[in-house]
């Protein structure tokens, strides 16, 4: 595959992820901004959520 091929398929994944998981991925960004954990922690649990959800389709 060639660099814009990844960079494009990239852009895809990210699409379909932000449009599956929207409400997760809003709340670990409001959780960044308003929360006294690290954003590594926070990354970490959102993760996990997305790995959990992933499971359930």
């Amino acid at each position: 595959m060639t660099r814009p091929e990844l960079e494009i398929n990239q852009q895809a994944m990210w699409s379909i992820l932000v449009f599956e998981q929207r409400t997760t991925l809003t709340l670990a960004v409001e959780m960044m901004l308003r929360c006294q954990l690290s954003p590594q922690q926070i990354l970490a649990k959102t993760a996990v959520a997305l790995e959990g959800s992933h499971h359930d389709s």
